[in-house]
């Protein structure tokens, strides 16, 4: 166990590292440094409890990107989120399942197939969707935190029918993901409310994280056992929370928080895609059902296929919503086929998709091995392989493309930066006219209350003024912080020699150094860590 540990992360570290370095798609790096671990000799086997990865990975893995989120950029393009989210994974099912089927696949193996490839990655499109504009990166991003729990759905019925366990027919289709979506939304809503009022009595911010950790779990499992959508209760709950959690939250656990839940979305993401390096040879060599050409051809077939079915859906609804919705405020939210390209190319295949197709269980209830699972992994993992590579290299030139023709309906939104702009610029002048006041309750002299005021105009000043001079402002601030930066770090490094002349010991050292670490994150800002 302590083996297969240490080759997972130092394969991890290592594929991210080689990525950044040489400017490659990680997931790629990742899948490849798979395969040369599983020439190793003697190497311990590497594996993963099929229902592990949809069970505990992909609700952490959701919980973290519903967290991230712009609820407010959600409710702007609630209906094409919906759409894109529902109708559009099962158009998408649907389609591969035919195709598949053509190509010489049974029915029941390409509908698993294409339920597997039906959702896109938020992670994916999060990390390679670069040069997209914000206003297509939340419904990208959204899209692909509902389709995951229609996926599962049709996941769900794809291998009952495979399984000969129920007779699959509209109304029970139907049946099933009303109550999946429903059940999901409202066991989402409980959880929320239950856990924020909870989180008002955890004065210990590793308590409050430790608990947080098992939000997402318990409302998976909790809406699993009514037979709802686990994936949309844990969505809906991490909305909730997001909503609520600034108030309620202390710094101590948001400070600890994010880097956490960052480190373990990162290394959850690396890991799926380790491990279809990892069984992509055994898969190969263990294909007993079909030929290494046919499922290659398959593979390549039903890839053009989901991205077919991607684009003709996306089209045909903008069509029908432009047919049936004339109001002024519905010409305002549309957008160019150049722009809908975009949106076609940048939906990314992902860990999710290996999250599913590794779900399917081994053998059947008798024992047998389950028909086809060995295609169906290939399958899958060629597919998410081709995304990476063929959208991957595709989606910058269409992005390029789309941003030379200008969007109407995106000039009627402004930059995350001009927000923060202005947010800030409101933010000083309210604190400004509450200072006196602050300075009566905390009972501070007017000397006081005057260098505070010194200090606050000194670090959010500049974002009241003009633009000409805010940009002047700017500039003397960034030399300033400059030169604070290099003081800070001149008094770690003296720190550092202090401790190694034996002046000061390590615990003295620590102390300083998370000092001069909080004031470096109060002049550079937060870490990005996505």
């Amino acid at each position: 166990m302590v083996e297969v540990l240490m080759i997972i992360c130092l394969a991890i570290a290592l594929s991210n590292a080689i990525a950044e370095r040489f400017n490659l798609i990680a997931p790629l790096v990742l899948i490849v440094v798979g395969v040369l671990i599983s020439y190793i000799p003697h190497i311990p086997h590497i594996g993963v409890d099929p229902h592990l990865a949809l069970s505990v990975f992909l609700p952490l893995l959701l919980f973290w990107e519903a967290q991230n989120i712009s609820l407010r950029g959600i409710k702007q393009a609630f209906r094409g989120i919906i759409l894109s989210g529902t109708l559009m994974v099962i158009f998408v099912a649907v389609s591969v399942g035919l195709v598949g089927q053509w190509v010489g696949l049974t029915l029941a193996t390409a509908l698993l197939i294409g339920a597997a490839v039906g959702p896109t990655d938020a992670t994916a499109v999060t990390a390679l969707g670069k040069g997209i504009s914000p206003r297509q990166m939340v419904v990208l991003r959204a899209e692909s935190l509902i389709n995951d729990g229609t996926a599962l759905v049709v996941f769900a019925l794809a291998l009952e029918y495979a399984l000969g366990q129920a007779e699959i027919t509209a109304g029970y289709a139907l049946w099933r993901f009303f109550v999946s979506f429903v059940g999901g939304i409202l066991v989402g809503l409980a959880v929320g409310w239950v856990v924020t009022y909870i989180s008002r009595f955890a004065n210990s911010y590793m308590v409050a994280n430790v608990f947080r950790i098992a939000v997402p779990l318990s409302s998976f499992f909790l809406a699993e056992h009514f037979e709802a959508s686990g994936v949309l209760a844990v969505v809906v709950t991490g909305l909730y929370m997001a909503q609520r959690s600034p108030r309620i939250s202390s710094t101590e656990s948001r400070m600890l928080s994010r880097p956490v839940w960052g480190l373990a979305s990162y290394l959850l993401n690396s890991f799926l895609f380790l491990l279809v390096g990892l069984y992509l040879p055994s898969t190969i060599r263990g294909l007993s059902n079909d030929s290494l050409s046919h499922v290659l051809l398959a593979t390549l077939a039903l890839y053009l296929t989901m991205m077919a079915a991607r684009w003709i859906f996306t089209e045909s609804i903008i069509r029908m919503i432009r047919l049936l919705d004339r109001r002024p405020s519905q010409k305002l939210r549309r957008t160019t086929p150049q722009g809908r390209l975009v949106t076609t190319v940048a939906g990314f295949r992902g860990a999710i998709s290996l999250a599913v197709a590794f779900s399917i269980p081994e053998t059947l209830a008798n024992g047998e091995p389950f028909p086809y699972r060995d295609v169906i992994l290939f399958v899958t993992s060629g597919i998410v392989i081709l995304s990476l590579v063929v959208q991957g290299a595709l989606l910058p030139l269409v992005v390029r493309w789309s941003a030379a023709t200008p969007n109407p309906a995106e000039a009627h939104h402004r930059s995350e930066e001009e927000e923060l702009q202005e947010a800030y610029s409101i933010t000083y002048h309210k604190i400004i006219d509450q200072l006196p006041q602050l300075a009566r309750e905390a009972g501070a002299s007017p000397e006081i209350e005057q260098k505070i005021r010194e200090e606050w105009v000194h670090n959010f000043g500049q974002h009241s003024k003009q633009p000409e001079t805010a940009a002047a402002a700017s500039e003397e601030l960034a030399v300033e912080n400059d030169l604070r930066l290099r003081v800070i770090r001149a008094s770690r490094e003296q720190s550092i020699l202090l401790r190694d002349r034996g002046v000061i010991d390590d615990e003295a050292l620590i102390e300083m150094m998370d000092r001069y670490d909080i004031e470096e994150m109060r002049l550079v800002g937060p870490l990005h860590l996505e």
